[in-house]
């Protein structure tokens, strides 16, 4: 009869944690997809994006307009890296992205662009080097990038550009949109609150893209946790590098 009983109780702790593990997968899947559109939103005038962008503040729930130049300061550009192939070529991540950082350079929306991320490994060009040979292909003048070239993740991403943004009014995050609500919330535990994210205008295949989903929902798991853990000025001491995190937890996180 004890044996019954606790059998059943075992069950049913079983049955509570599935279901306890499958209602966060859900919540934290709801969260990518939900930032698949970002938090910038590029006001339209007689065709082209017009030069001001009407960014929405999410957090507080108010609109404010953001004039491209305010005081001598300039509308930057934050581009994410992604995988550089074969030692210094670009992964259609770069394209994507940085295409459309230069469309906004050339609609007069940003006026400075930073190009973030390190290196894969040894012997390879960093990705912040990568993006910029394709930034000057799309006619970007080298004295409007600003290269961050020592980032091994997102997290160092935000980290190490927030310093270059110091003539920047506003901040524009561009990546590819699964990977936007990851940027939001670690912009918001780092207290970089002022960054709005935008997708890039070329969507990836749909089963890449699939994939990546499920890789976000792992990474916003595992940040959720290691912000907790640890003080927030520690984290880059124990972060997962994005270049290894195939490795460590089994292609579950990548840009």
């Amino acid at each position: 009869m004890k044996l019954a009983r606790g059998f059943r109780l075992l069950i049913m702790s079983l049955l509570t944690l599935a279901s306890g593990g499958a209602m966060l997968l859900l919540v934290l899947t709801s969260m990518v997809v939900l930032g698949f559109n970002g938090t910038a939103r590029l006001q339209e005038e007689n065709g082209p994006t017009a030069l001001r962008a009407s960014l929405i503040d999410v957090q507080v729930g108010r609109e404010n307009d953001m004039p491209t130049q305010q005081g001598g300061g300039e509308v930057c550009g934050l581009v994410f890296g992604a995988a550089v192939h074969r030692g210094a070529l670009p992964g259609p991540g770069i394209s994507r992205r940085v295409g459309t950082a230069a469309r906004l350079y050339h609609e007069g929306v940003l006026q400075h662009i930073i190009l973030s991320g390190g290196k894969g490994e040894e012997g390879m060009a960093s990705e912040a080097e990568v993006m910029r040979d394709v930034a000057l292909e799309n006619d970007i003048p080298t004295g409007d990038l600003t290269l961050e070239d020592q980032s091994r993740s997102t997290w160092e991403n935000l980290l190490l550009s927030r310093p270059l943004t110091g003539s920047c009014t506003s901040v524009i995050g561009i990546s590819d949109r699964y990977h936007l609500a990851r940027i939001a919330y670690l912009a918001r535990r780092q207290g970089f609150p002022d960054i709005r994210t935008l997708p890039s205008d070329i969507e990836p295949s749909w089963p890449f893209e699939m994939k990546s989903i499920s890789r976000e929902v792992a990474a916003l798991l595992y940040y959720m946790v290691i912000t907790h853990v640890y003080p927030i000025d520690d984290i880059s001491q124990h972060d997962i590098r994005d270049s290894i995190e195939q490795e460590v937890l089994g292609s579950m996180i990548t840009k």
